[in-house]
């Protein structure tokens, strides 16, 4: 009886983890910013501009996938991240954003903040 209760227990507690890791997963998915981005060939490109991303104020994490030209930014909790800055650090990586859609709009040219 005791082995049932421990397991129903921890079973539990992980469910739980797992609805509030979903959860935080839920949030930062709408804080997103999804760069697409033209001139990455490979997995070097795509470091480069994750480095200029990532020096960004107010970002969190990057990923970066050259074969499908995207880059996701995750912002830093409660925090926004310039449209602008995100944009001119992929320009000074060497590569032309073509699409920027975030929580603060969808820009197909440089945004203005």
């Amino acid at each position: 009886m005791r082995i049932r209760v421990l397991s129903v227990a921890v079973l539990l507690g992980a469910t739980l983890s797992l609805f509030a890791t979903q959860a935080a997963v839920a949030a930062d998915s709408k804080a997103e910013t999804v760069i697409t981005i033209e001139g990455m060939h490979c997995a070097g490109c795509a470091k480069k501009v994750a480095r200029k991303l990532e020096a960004v104020k107010h970002v969190a994490s990057v990923k970066v996938d050259a074969k499908t030209g995207l880059a996701t930014v995750i912002p830093a909790t409660k925090e926004t991240v310039s449209p602008k800055l995100l944009w001119e650090a992929v320009e000074t990586a060497g590569y032309k954003p073509t699409k920027l859609a975030g929580p603060s709009g969808t820009f197909t040219k440089k945004p203005k903040s």
